[in-house]
């Protein structure tokens, strides 16, 4: 899609998108009578509304338009970046529902209007709208069924140096965060451990060095929480690190993803329905993937090292079993009190090499982690766990600015003990309360690996995979914490 800036309409698209606001309901009474008058009539059935979102579509008499959308932008009190990112949704969605290729809108001039944003955070947000909702996986469809949209041409009228800023910086986040919600949904078969380090290695560059320690080096290392792990696979595990340097002296900040290529749930097999989903348990490694391309692509002056660890949690002869006890890269013994509590194992790993090896001050890692997320926040919230509470509070809000939210757990004293182990430091689930707050027990079993760094645990078990659409995210992969990272490191 390109996105075109112009000082005014474009007369020769197909689809005319207008703003209204609902203290404005006149504003085109002057300019087109007739569509004015429809309106009214339609406020008054009730088929328009004031209310942010509420659409009307008509065709009027000798327009050059063939459609014309108007969207309600709601209160002007009530305007936010995510209904600039939405009413943007609004119009593609539109597109794609009645095969137009082109479109033409006033919206962000009537939003500009309002003074509340900079042109750069306006022309940010349209954007990612935009291109977010652009998104469709049909790579495995013989015959796609929506057609790609040419161009979106936008009325602009003040600070076009800034606002063009804004669409760029917009059109990278969301790209990125479409590139991998691509590799979220690829099959198992394709998205190995193998095709995960290829992808990590299409980022080498002069700013993005990208190191991959295989099997045997994991062995020398003595990273036995990852190679346990991938025991049972014929694919073999490995970690992957992408070192980005783009901020001089900066503090370093580790990004760790979870990369599970597929969850089978080892000896402790996954029951029937809750398996076929689980070629998106690497959704946290490719998002790692997603955000330090969006950082390269951006330029952003930060230091961040991405780690990824991966491998498959399969079923063989030789995969782990429950009972074992596993010496970790950190000294630290932890007994398998479940073999699906799989992701926890090699995260550990990789999260004391990020402060052992590359000295990470911080450290936040993205995982598919527990069911228990999905729970207590649903669908459409990230849970959050952290020993350092400015850390969780920056992410909080960078989660807020892109609307790639989070939610942060206590990590009260009470809660430390609780993955204590018997014959072993450490259980790798809870055995004082079975499946009492699963998702901060994961934090906290994350939390022991590290020693002065502080640590930021995401948990995007819900987040990252949609049964159902919403907005601009679309059904499958959602690309979850490529805009919430990426948030966190502009600001």
């Amino acid at each position: 899609m390109k996105i075109i800036v112009e000082l005014g309409l474009d007369t020769k698209q197909e689809l005319l998108a207008l703003g209204l606001f609902a203290e404005e309901q006149e504003a085109y009474a002057n300019q087109n009578p007739v569509l004015d008058s429809e309106l009214k009539k339609a406020t008054k059935r009730e088929t328009f509304k004031s209310d942010f979102g509420s659409a009307y579509v008509t065709k009027i008499t000798n327009s050059t338009y063939d459609k014309v959308l108007v969207l309600s932008l709601g209160k002007k009190s009530e305007l936010t970046l995510e209904k600039i990112r939405r009413a943007a949704s609004r119009i593609v969605r539109y597109m794609q529902a009645a095969n137009i290729q082109g479109a033409t809108t006033n919206i962000v001039e009537m939003i500009a209007g309002a003074k509340l944003f900079s042109p750069i955070e306006i022309g940010r947000s349209f954007s990612e709208g935009l291109v977010l909702s652009e998104y469709v996986f049909d790579k495995y469809l013989s015959k796609p069924k929506i057609k790609k949209i040419d161009a979106v041409v936008i009325s602009w009228q003040g600070d076009k140096k800034e606002f063009e800023k804004g669409i760029a910086s917009g059109r990278i986040i969301s790209e990125n965060t479409n590139y991998t919600r691509a590799l979220v949904n690829e099959p198992a078969e394709y998205m190995t451990p193998e095709q995960i380090e290829r992808e990590a290695l299409k980022l080498k560059s002069k700013n993005v060095k990208v190191t991959v320690l295989g099997k045997k080096l994991l062995e020398k290392e003595g990273m036995n929480g990852i190679l346990s792990v991938g025991k049972g696979s014929v694919h073999e595990p490995r970690l992957i690190i992408l070192e980005y340097n783009g901020g001089g002296k900066e503090k370093t900040t580790a990004i760790v993803g979870k990369g599970i290529a597929f969850d089978s749930g080892g000896l402790h097999v996954k029951p029937y329905g809750a398996m076929e989903e689980m070629k998106c348990d690497m959704a946290g490694a490719v998002a790692v993937i997603g955000t330090i391309k969006t950082a390269s692509d951006l330029g952003l002056k930060k230091n961040i090292i991405g780690l990824i660890p991966t491998c498959e949690n399969m079923i063989n002869g030789e995969a782990y079993k429950p009972g074992d006890i596993i010496k970790m890269y950190n000294g630290k013994t932890v007994e398998v009190m479940n073999t699906d509590a799989e992701g926890r194992l090699i995260l550990a790993d990789a999260i004391t090499y990020a402060e052992k090896k590359c000295k990470a001050d911080e450290i936040i890692d993205l995982a598919t982690l527990t069911g228990a997320v999905v729970v207590a926040l649903g669908y459409y919230t990230a849970g959050l766990v952290t020993n350092n509470k400015e850390l969780g509070e920056k992410l909080v809000l960078a989660g807020d600015a892109s609307y790639d939210r989070v939610w942060m757990f206590p990590f009260h004293e009470e809660y430390q003990d609780m993955v204590d182990g018997d014959a072993s430091d450490l259980a790798n689930i809870s055995k004082k309360q079975d499946r009492i707050a699963g998702t901060i027990v994961g934090g906290v079993f994350l939390s022991k690996f590290v020693d002065k760094a502080k640590l930021a645990h995401i948990d995007i078990a819900a987040t990252a995979y949609l049964k159902e659409g919403k907005e601009y995210n679309p059904k499958w992969g959602t690309g979850a914490g490529v805009r919430l990272l990426t948030y966190y490191f502009m600001e």
